[in-house]
């Protein structure tokens, strides 16, 4: 029975040997399972927070993708500047037509760069006018201002005709029989005037020559369109010019200045011509 009670001892002191065991191992296991569901929840809430951010992100990039679909929708290639519009381009989400041009600008400029010309050329006329006004009255003024006895130089020569035709020379009236008597071979020491020229003036013109040796006076003489000589003045030896007015702008005249002798010898000078008629 001693050994009974001390089995059932021994038995009870194990039950409460593994009751205080098990106590001491279910106190040591709650807080080990507390730390392990703390580390799950740890666990959990980062890895919540690694899928909200990776949400974040990928709504970030869905923003951007977005925003960068309606950047490129909204963007237009501008088209080619032209001279209407240079200086402008416009962006928008529906495309832009480039202004039609009218047909009609090409022509435009070109009319206006035809009529540039075509003034440009009438103001050079106008000034080659002015020019050759300008030179002319300066002529004028110098034959004006010409001493009695000018020097026969080239530039101060007007245009002159080659010599008289035969059928003019022939034709000789009655007044001017001092001329027809110069058919005699003038002696010696007889010379025709020289230097003959003709300067023209506000009224008409002035003819002018040189003296020769021994000469009573001067014969001057006109031709009208290549008909008969015309005696229209006879000058002393002392007058070198003489001043002629025209009358009309048509046609051509021919004038003649001759040397007149004391034995009545004419020696004729050369035949130059003026357009216009004069008397």
């Amino acid at each position: 029975m001693a050994v009974k009670k001390a089995a059932v001892k021994k038995t009870a002191k194990k039950t409460a040997v593994k009751k205080t065991a098990a106590k001491k191992s279910a106190a040591k296991k709650a807080p080990a399972k507390k730390a392990v569901a703390k580390k799950n929840a740890a666990k959990k809430s980062t890895a919540k927070k690694v899928v909200a951010k990776k949400s974040t992100a990928k709504k970030s990039a869905v923003k951007k993708s977005v925003a960068k679909k309606s950047v490129a929708s909204n963007f237009v290639v501008p088209p080619v500047p032209t001279s209407a519009s240079r200086s402008t381009t416009v962006v928008s989400s529906t495309p832009v037509k480039a202004p039609a041009q009218p047909a009609a600008a090409k022509p435009a400029a070109k009319k206006s760069s035809s009529n540039r010309l075509v003034l440009a050329v009438v103001v050079a006329i106008v000034l080659i006018a002015l020019v050759v006004v300008a030179r002319n009255s300066s002529t004028t003024k110098s034959a004006s201002n010409a001493p009695a006895t000018p020097a026969a130089t080239p530039s101060a020569t007007t245009a002159m005709t080659p010599a008289a035709t035969p059928a003019a020379s022939a034709a000789a009236t009655p007044s001017a029989s001092a001329s027809a008597s110069a058919s005699a071979a003038p002696a010696a020491g007889q010379a025709a005037p020289t230097g003959i020229v003709a300067h023209y003036t506000a009224k008409g013109a002035t003819i002018f020559w040189v003296a020769a040796p021994g000469v009573a006076n001067y014969n001057v003489e006109i031709s009208s369109n290549n008909g008969a000589w015309k005696l229209i003045s006879t000058v002393p030896a002392s007058q070198l010019s003489l001043d002629i007015t025209k009358s009309d702008t048509a046609g051509w005249s021919s004038f003649k200045v001759s040397s007149v002798y004391s034995d009545g010898t004419v020696v004729a000078g050369k035949v130059f011509g003026l357009p216009g008629q004069y008397n």
